[in-house]
């Protein structure tokens, strides 16, 4: 940004496609985020907190995927839900390489009274569009998602 450009006179929502995505997605995280603090956890705990509650057992690789982060960043996670006494990992009966994850009692209750935490930021979206616009939003979010997947 040079010094004639100051951040008042940028627009965000002139921009870009994919800029004013990622503006729509940090703000709505850094919405969950504030929520996430007095909690004690950061959004990626969070969000693997979640896919563990409905997805007990899965391994790192399959973390990975669903989370779309790199390896080293998923041990990093586990390592520090494991120190937080969140998870526990056991070996995988099928093939002793891998390790299922699984939440610990405290980890179950955690993303239980986390869980509203979405519902948070989609009511206040929900407050500022009708729920044709909503649906819409969603359709097209979708859509947008799938057609860059099919390549």
């Amino acid at each position: 940004m040079n010094n004639s450009t100051n951040k008042s006179s940028w627009k965000w929502d002139q921009g870009p496609i994919g800029r004013i995505v990622k503006t729509a997605y940090i703000t709505l995280r850094r919405e969950v985020e504030e929520e996430l603090r007095q909690v004690g956890l950061t959004h990626t705990q969070w969000n693997a907190l979640g896919i563990l509650h409905y997805f007990p057992g899965i391994t790192s690789s399959e973390l990975e995927q669903i989370l779309m982060i790199e390896r080293p960043s998923v041990t990093s996670l586990m390592n520090g839900l494991e120190k937080k006494k969140l998870i526990i990992r056991k070996n995988y009966s099928k093939d002793a390489r891998y390790k299922q994850i699984f939440l610990t009692e405290e980890g179950k209750k955690i993303a239980m009274e986390t869980q509203h935490f979405t519902h948070l930021v989609e009511d206040r979206i929900k407050d500022g569009l009708s729920a044709e616009e909503f649906a819409m939003l969603k359709s097209l979010l979708i859509k947008t998602v799938n057609l860059f997947e099919k390549k």
